[in-house]
């Protein structure tokens, strides 16, 4: 996403990837100042359609279904591209609306088809775009953390990232308070679990659930297996891995010590946390595995799965940096 553009690229084309879609969110030029500040895309398999949902400055989610194989030459004028955005409003006040800050549709959604949206306002919304109002179907509201941390003292908890675990059950939200909410689903309503505290010194920058585990493993068969490791990756350079641990994540969630060479029930060893971060690991639950000395300010990660040919269970992060860094994390 570029201003108010959102591009699609072929990436089998790796010397000269082509432009192959191009929408354009906004009617009016005047709009064309507003900046997209996350996008994110989900396949129905069922009806065959590809979802692409964009958090907007503006203070709306468009979601459309629009997608398709064009020649950026042969796209559709924006206001044709609008005509077929759904829009729905962040925040409950119109006349100042929060921005959105993130955006991420729900995995296994069977009969609803949910996307939560987090914003500056302090909120998480839960959205059924099958549904022809344009009501949320739960607010979260977040509170600030009641702690003794400045940070958390000085800094609202304003939503900076999204990340669903792969069950859909689990939602986590990156805060600028420096914790890590974790929101369960119960029923249609969005529910605070629990907050990961105490790991990061400034504001949580991103947050992601990797798809570490392997579907060839009967331990990993299980809906929930891949819901215990969470990543947050903060203001401070830091990145970090946690346990959620069987009290937030599940009884039936694959302990994620289990993945990494050198860790165990009670963390990982001296030799692990060296490669990496020399962190304290706690013996409650959740807890800290380890840490990875980043050093710049993480903008975005994303994982590959343990089943891809290269660079299999990596971590790759966009910073402040023209660079993108892989870490490739030490599996057993």
């Amino acid at each position: 996403a570029v201003g108010s553009k959102v591009f699609g690229y072929d990436l089998r084309q790796t010397k000269s990837p082509s432009i192959i879609s191009q929408y354009d969110f906004h009617i009016a030029p005047i709009d064309g100042g507003e900046e997209i500040n996350a996008i994110d895309i989900f396949h129905d398999s069922k009806h065959k359609k590809t979802f692409l949902a964009t958090a907007d400055d503006d203070g709306l989610l468009r979601v459309t279904d629009s997608l398709g194989n064009k020649k950026a030459s042969d796209v559709s004028s924006p206001s044709s591209i609008s005509q077929r955005c759904s829009t729905y409003q962040h925040s409950e006040d119109s006349t100042s609306p929060a921005l959105v800050t993130s955006a991420a549709f729900r995995p296994r959604s069977i009969k609803t088809l949910d996307v939560a949206t987090a914003g500056t306002d302090c909120t998480i919304n839960l959205w059924d775009i099958n549904r022809p109002h344009n009501k949320p179907s739960s607010t979260l509201h977040i509170r600030s953390d009641d702690s003794d941390n400045m940070n958390q003292i000085c800094n609202p908890p304003i939503v900076h990232s999204l990340s669903w675990s792969s069950s859909g059950r689990l939602l986590a939200a990156g805060l600028g308070d420096g914790s890590c909410l974790i929101a369960s689903i119960d029923g249609r309503s969005l529910v605070e679990s629990y907050r990961l505290r105490g790991g990061h010194d400034s504001a949580v920058a991103s947050v992601l659930f990797p798809r570490f585990g392997s579907s060839t493993s009967l331990s990993w068969s299980h809906i929930t297996a891949q819901d215990r490791l969470i990543i947050t990756a903060g203001n401070d350079g830091s990145i970090l891995l946690w346990d959620l641990g069987s009290v937030v994540a599940g009884d039936n969630a694959v302990s994620p010590s289990s993945m990494f060479t050198g860790c165990g029930d009670t963390g990982c060893n001296e030799e692990m946390l060296s490669a990496f971060q020399d962190l304290s690991v706690t013996q409650q639950e959740p807890k800290i595995l380890f840490g990875i000395p980043h050093g710049k300010k993480s903008n975005w990660i994303v994982s590959s799965s343990a089943e891809e040919q290269n660079l299999s269970s990596s971590l790759f992060v966009a910073d402040t940096s023209n660079d993108i860094t892989v870490y490739v994390l030490p599996r057993q």
